[in-house]
């Protein structure tokens, strides 16, 4: 069975609505919030010279809906590939789509704490194997809500190359709470890209699909039933977050309050709702 070339999937045009877990109302005004991370970018950039090498994103967030945000740092580490030439044949330019994969991710982030005058790293726990996640990718991938303990959750794929024409998506589900992200990676289905002479393409094939234990899935629709089997009992939901590049970054961290203004946009755009409610605004955004 034959996957085209990975693209970000489009959010469909459901509606969004606002959830607003405990302890929200102690939370810091959003404001003060995004002031205090742009105070602190000394201390969550340090390295910025490998950030925009890295192509690292940035994204303003509140995944558990505590109130309290974070600020997500998600770097792609690639190798590169002696045959790639984007300007060569298209085997060539299929092959330097290919090295643009990442190997592997680096995730980081920081939660603003409780009385809201510090950064607080966030600890990524990964309950099985140690995958680090593409948190840019939870935009294209489901959201959930646990009415029962209202906890938010993130179903999304991981896609890491492996040599110079193997990769492995991993199925993976986020959730934070308390500080920590916890990582489980639920599948995982691997292959390989095919190159064509007649066309500058990369297609991604994949040979073989995986529970968590290891136990092969027959196919492509029953690797999806099991994947979304997992969240039986819970909300659909959706999530769009807004990743600010290390190139749009640059200019911003000359100044505090132009960091803290280009932040406020990427906390804007968030959002986290039940398909099925109405079309609101973030209750914690303010109209501009």
């Amino acid at each position: 069975m034959k996957l085209h070339k990975a693209k970000l999937a489009a959010l469909a045009a459901a509606a969004l609505f606002s959830l607003n877990a405990a302890g929200t109302a102690e939370a810091a005004a959003p404001e003060k919030q995004l002031s205090l991370i742009a105070e602190q970018a000394v201390a969550w950039n340090a390295d910025f010279a490998d950030s925009l090498r890295d192509g690292d994103s940035f994204a303003i967030t509140d995944l558990d809906g505590n109130g309290r945000l974070e600020l997500l740092i998600l770097k792609s580490v690639r190798n590169p590939i002696p045959e790639a030439n984007a300007n060569g044949s298209n085997r060539q330019k299929g092959m330097a789509l290919v090295a643009s994969m990442p190997i592997t991710l680096r995730p980081r982030g920081y939660e603003v704490s409780a009385d809201g005058k510090r950064l607080e790293e966030i600890i990524f726990h990964y309950e099985d194997k140690i995958i680090p996640p593409n948190l840019t990718n939870i935009n294209s991938g489901n959201a959930y809500y646990y009415a029962d303990d209202k906890t938010r959750s993130y179903s999304i794929s991981t896609l890491n190359r492996i040599g110079k024409l193997e990769f492995r998506m991993y199925k993976q589900v986020l959730s934070m709470k308390d500080g920590t992200m916890t990582v489980q990676t639920i599948g995982m289905e691997q292959g390989q890209y095919g190159l064509f002479d007649d066309i500058a393409t990369a297609e991604a094939i994949i040979e073989l699909h995986e529970d968590q234990y290891g136990k092969r899935i027959e196919n492509q629709q029953a690797f999806n039933e099991y994947v979304e089997a997992y969240h039986a009992g819970c909300d659909p939901a959706q999530v769009r977050v807004s990743w600010i590049s290390a190139e749009e970054l640059r200019p911003a961290l000359k100044s505090t309050d132009t960091l803290r203004s280009l932040l406020s946009e990427s906390w804007n755009e968030f959002r986290f709702g039940l398909k099925d409610k109405p079309d609101v605004k973030n209750k914690k955004n303010k109209n501009k």
